[in-house]
């Protein structure tokens, strides 16, 4: 048998070159240390795809064509030498198939630990790589091996003339298949801009039905080398083939058509920009005479979001603030429904003297900002998405037109944060902070804290934890120096970080914010860009030198003594800089000189400058 084997290895040569230079190609590229993103190499199907079916669709034809003529099955089934002569063919098919298996999870294991080395991560990262590997390149791959060999089949056991079809039917099918995919609107964006497919909200999200779809690929190429075995005809087999490859074809490509958002979130952004460009509110006060009782949310109904609303005592108008990405259908109490005015964020709803509502939220993709879909759902307590009794300006645009968000954040004594679910009620008597999350995210526990990790941002336990010390080591900083903080739930809370969430940013918005944090009685939200140079450097500490700015900002509300305080935690608390220190105050005006002054001044003397400061802006407060 393994002298069989090698003959048939030293016929392939040519193959087997092709087969090597391509494999260390793909492994070369998609191990790249200067990505951007650990899940970048998935970008690259667009152009191995096509090559790497090309040559295992070559290398398999030719191999099943020396197995299948090696083995004589009429003659050993005359002579009666074996009872089940096909058998020895099949379990040669098997082998191969093995091998290339095995080859297929060699690659994606080495592709994937090149990754985690490079990204400072550990197992979590490696499956995740693993995974993204077998579903968008050794699928593909598997497709072209398995149709080799049912060309190879039909060739040596049926009929010449089927092989031949066979091959131009699966020609055109390959074109027809190419030609729908780089004509799609999302690669024309991927030419011109690479984010679609890095973004969770249009590439990591999509798994399920990108698997599937190459999964039924997959088993089409089986189903038509089974009609052309059995079906005597070949213009009945050829006819039948064609029918199912076409329905499959585009009964596929419309499911693929519904899961591109590209389209609907730009048109989404641009809706919402223009609305808040425009929007004048005045000076509205919210009612503070309700409560959030119930909360129904399913995001593929046509109401993905209602929310039920108990007034405490009767009154003729109820006025409340909502994140103006959503829309309210309609409001309804006891089957009637109410009138109501919504404009921008701010809805105010006639009662007719009842005591309870209920508000249906339009059926909406949102946008990319708070996606609202059946497979990424980013709903935070801070984004708003539910009713709030204060106005709360959540976006805003500046003098160059850039739109930014700001996730403020409010006092909560407990966040609920419900991971996964697509389908989720709750009813009390007041709903505190609930934030919804389904996606690419990753759920992990440090140390009694609880982690909500975007996927492609996983690293080692041993980062999260110093993670966790270096926020309890800022927090005592800041409780030790300032006075004003000592009495907020902050400073009480002492080693108290119940929950930290990293979530990508929204690529529609500034890739560095002052608000790009929420701090709130022990829970910490982190939005970061998903363009990270993390090759060197974990996500975590990229976090840490963000948070001795982002932090500060929200407790003090203050730009200038947020940069002096970062530079003075740097130091102080030995924080490895990236530079975003530098590069958030080129976007704020800070005072040059002082600056300058501080920064040659030692840590003792920053620390007593700091407490000046502080000192001098409570004096003209």
């Amino acid at each position: 048998m393994f002298y069989v084997w090698l003959r048939m290895v030293l016929s392939l040569k040519i193959e087997m070159v092709f087969t090597i230079v391509f494999s260390c190609i793909l492994i070369v590229y998609c191990s790249n240390p200067y990505a951007v993103n650990p899940a970048e190499f998935t970008l690259y199907t667009k152009y191995l795809i096509p090559i790497g079916v090309c040559v295992w669709l070559l290398v398999s034809l030719r191999l099943h064509l020396l197995i299948t003529n090696s083995v004589p099955i009429d003659w050993i089934a005359i002579n009666e030498i074996v009872e089940r002569p096909k058998k020895i063919v099949a379990n040669q098919i098997s082998i191969a198939f093995l091998c290339f298996s095995i080859l297929q999870m060699l690659i994606a294991g080495i592709i994937a630990s090149a990754i985690i080395i490079a990204f400072s991560s550990g197992w979590d990262l490696f499956a995740f790589i693993f995974k993204l590997y077998l579903i968008y390149y050794a699928l593909p791959f598997a497709w072209a091996w398995v149709t080799g060999l049912s060309i190879s089949v039909v060739y040596v056991y049926y009929s010449r003339k089927r092989a031949v079809l066979f091959i131009c039917v699966f020609l055109l099918w390959i074109i027809t298949l190419f030609y729908l995919e780089y004509g799609l609107v999302s690669f024309n964006v991927f030419i011109e801009n690479r984010w679609p497919y890095i973004d969770p909200l249009l590439h990591l999200t999509f798994l399920k039905e990108n698997m599937l779809v190459k999964l039924a690929y997959f088993i089409c190429s089986i189903g038509v080398c089974f009609i052309l075995m059995k079906v005597r005809r070949n213009i009945i087999g050829i006819s039948i083939s064609v029918i199912l490859i076409i329905f499959v074809t585009f009964t596929t490509y419309n499911v693929q058509n519904k899961s591109q958002l590209d389209k609907i979130l730009l048109a989404n952004d641009y809706k919402l920009y223009h609305q808040i460009k425009n929007e004048t509110h005045g000076n509205i006060k919210m009612t503070d005479n309700w409560r959030i009782t119930g909360v129904q949310f399913e995001p593929e109904s046509r109401y993905p979001i209602q929310i039920e609303l108990t007034l405490d005592k009767k009154e003729n108008v109820v006025r409340f603030s909502i994140n103006e990405q959503f829309e309210i259908d309609h409001i309804k109490s006891e089957d009637k429904n109410l009138s109501f005015k919504q404009q921008g964020s701010i809805v105010e709803v006639e009662t007719n003297g009842v005591r309870s509502m209920v508000l249906y939220y339009k059926n909406t993709f949102g946008s990319s900002f708070y996606p609202l879909t059946s497979n990424v759902i980013l709903l935070p307590f801070e984004a708003n998405w539910y009713p709030q009794s204060t106005h709360l300006n959540l976006y805003s645009i500046d003098s160059f037109g850039i739109l930014h968000t700001n996730v403020q954040t409010k006092s909560c004594k407990h966040v609920e944060i419900i991971k996964g679910e697509k389908h989720y009620r709750w009813h009390g008597d007041k709903l505190d902070c609930l934030s919804i999350i389904k996606g690419p995210y990753k759920q992990i526990k440090v140390q009694n804290t609880k982690l909500f990790v975007y996927e492609p941002f996983l690293t080692k336990s041993k980062n999260y934890i110093e993670l966790k010390d270096q926020l309890i080591s800022i927090r005592s900083e800041l409780c030790r120096l300032f006075t004003k903080l000592k009495n907020t739930s902050y400073c009480t809370n002492k080693n108290k970080i119940e929950t930290i969430v990293i979530i990508p940013k929204s690529l529609r918005t500034t890739n560095l914010s002052l608000y790009d944090s929420t701090v709130s009685n022990g829970y910490y939200t982190f939005y970061v860009d998903p363009f990270l140079d993390v090759n060197y450097k974990p996500v975590t500490v990229h976090i840490e030198e963000l948070a001795t700015f982002l932090i500060p900002y929200r407790l003090l509300n203050d730009e200038q003594l947020s940069f002096f305080i970062s530079q003075y935690l740097i130091e102080k608390l030995d924080i490895k800089s990236v530079g975003y220190l530098r590069r958030i105050m080129d976007k704020y005006p800070v005072k040059l000189e002082e600056w300058d002054r501080y920064t040659k001044l030692p840590v003792d003397e920053k620390e007593k400058a700091l407490i000046q400061m502080v000192k001098e802006m409570e004096r003209k407060n």
